[in-house]
């Protein structure tokens, strides 16, 4: 499935591997790669995240939507400034998280609330879900700030997602903001 959706300011599209130079400026920067979850080493060079972006591309079309990862890019120019993704928590089975990563440059903008409302809008509608989850580190603020922008509620604090502790927020069809 190809998803395309569009806000006054961004477009979330399919990833290219194409992409891999702008992706690397998320992926690959030391202050977003510490942040992921699950964690995920910051990416080296451009041939490594290339192979990335082929493994993503290739997944695609095998997860039940709205699962997928999808770039972010600026409906002005064109440029990536950010992914997305939905995706079942472990242990896989029927939680789902969101997850938005940003390229540094592009902080501060609202890209991540803007993308997120836009992807998780389109999962309420088309993907037939009902509730949602993100998970940050605890002292990822930016992160968590961006889920309260977004409406989700905190539900807790767990160490079962990743093995990693990390901080839930949850948000209900009927609680996503206009």
């Amino acid at each position: 499935m190809t998803l395309s959706l569009q806000t006054d300011r961004l477009l979330i599209r399919d990833w290219k591997e194409d992409d891999a130079e702008a992706a690397l400026e998320i992926y690959g920067s030391s202050d977003v790669a510490p942040w992921l979850s699950p964690a995920m080493d910051q990416v080296a060079d451009v041939p490594t995240m290339r192979a990335i972006l082929h493994a993503w591309i290739e997944a695609q079309p095998n997860f039940v939507p709205p699962s997928g990862r999808w770039a972010v890019t600026s409906r002005e120019n064109g440029e990536v400034v950010g992914g997305l993704l939905i995706r079942l928590l472990p242990p896989y089975e029927e939680d789902l998280e969101i997850g938005w990563q940003l390229r540094p440059s592009a902080w501060g903008h609202g890209y991540a609330t803007e993308a997120s409302l836009a992807l998780m809008r389109w999962a309420f509608k088309e993907g037939g879900i009902d509730e949602l989850f993100a998970v940050a580190r605890p002292h990822n603020a930016r992160a968590i700030a961006t889920a309260r922008r977004l409406g989700m509620e905190w539900v807790g604090e767990t160490d079962k997602y990743y093995g990693l502790t990390l901080q839930v927020y949850r948000i209900r069809a009927a609680e996503l903001p206009d």
